[in-house]
């Protein structure tokens, strides 16, 4: 017998009055194709989104494949995930559907009913808060007054891409100029992709889509990630509490596939709520980065908020950034799984 969970009720449901241009819902399917274990222990571990009040999550159903699983709160920052703890393991491939109906509004401030603002001011792994981020601060007479200001400093500094190689075309034509300088590093643009490489051959932290401030401070070239930790670790420095989010951003169209991942941000300022920046969909549509310095659209999907997360079952490790399964076969991290989203407008 497979086992299936389903949960149809919904925290949230939005008011009468919302204007239906500015909501969207639609079904996400979560998948993941396990390899067999060849009956070592399986251990897995996937995202599961929380309602709001920007979004609406009902309808959640859970196939696992006949694998014994548990639905897991994380404790700090309030998220949830699907646990799935096998000692016996797999003789075969299973598949692993995680499937939920969205209802997602566009969104400016927001007084969010259960967030402590004061946990999010702190330094984690990848967010350092003082230190350089202090001198920044003062040479560039930024403020938490002024948020746009630093937003604005943010999308100024950065250039978003991946350093595959140096005809690397990620989203524009050109990509870096030959003779540019990047980052308060100023590096060339050979130099970001031989650091990209390196990093990659050893498995090291300082690269891109970590969402290592540093880096993107030093290196001024990376992706959503990196965008919003820079962003986090000034607005922390200036002591305005600001959050890292992540989930899946919803193509136009009426269903498809979703490729990848998209995270952003959002400051607190006391008595007015939460304001979301995305500063690197900002870079990539400069045409609207006005709009996204406090507003975010309606499409996307919203699955984990915080960073370094404690799970189940994980060890001591803390995980840095939670939007992909993480997987270990006898207590030994695997990658033999593949994953793909998809999203039907309903």
């Amino acid at each position: 017998m497979r086992m299936l969970l389903i949960i149809t009720s919904s925290i949230l449901l939005f008011t009468s009055c919302e204007k239906k241009d500015n909501v969207r819902s639609f079904n996400f399917v979560y998948s993941v194709e396990v390899e067999s274990t060849n009956n070592k222990k399986l251990e897995l571990w996937i995202p599961i989104p929380k309602s709001s009040e920007v979004q609406a999550i009902s309808n959640l159903v859970i196939d696992a494949d006949d694998l014994n699983y548990t639905i897991e709160d994380e404790e700090k920052f309030g998220n949830k995930y699907l646990y799935i703890n096998h000692p016996k393991g797999t003789k075969d491939s299973k598949v692993v559907n995680v499937s939920f109906d969205v209802l997602r509004k566009e969104h400016s401030n927001v007084n969010y009913s259960d967030v402590n603002s004061d946990i999010y001011l702190s330094s984690t792994s990848m967010i350092p808060v003082g230190g350089v981020f202090n001198k920044i601060v003062k040479e560039n007479n930024l403020n938490k007054n002024d948020m746009k200001g630093v937003y604005e400093y943010v999308l100024n500094g950065m250039h978003y891409g991946k350093p595959k190689s140096v005809d690397n075309i990620y989203y524009k034509d050109p990509w870096l100029t030959s003779d540019g300088e990047y980052g308060m590093r100023k590096v060339s643009r050979d130099e970001v992709v031989s650091l990209y490489k390196y990093a990659k051959s050893t498995k090291g932290n300082y690269t891109f889509g970590n969402g290592n401030s540093m880096y993107a401070c030093d290196i001024g070239v990376g992706n959503c990630t990196d965008y919003h930790s820079y962003f986090i670790s000034l607005s922390r420095t200036l002591a305005s509490p600001a959050r890292f989010h992540m989930g899946f951003p919803i193509p136009d169209g009426e269903e498809g596939k979703v490729k990848g991942y998209h995270c952003w941000a959002d400051y607190f300022v006391e008595g007015e709520g939460w304001y979301p920046v995305d500063i690197s969909e900002a870079d990539k549509a400069p045409e609207k980065a006005e709009y996204f310095f406090g507003t975010v659209d309606k499409d996307r999907v919203e699955m984990m908020v915080g960073r370094d997360f404690k799970l189940k079952g994980y060890g001591d490790q803390y995980v840095n950034l939670f939007i992909y399964p993480l997987m270990e076969v006898s207590d030994v991290k695997s990658d033999a799984f593949e994953k793909s989203f998809k999203y039907k407008n309903i």
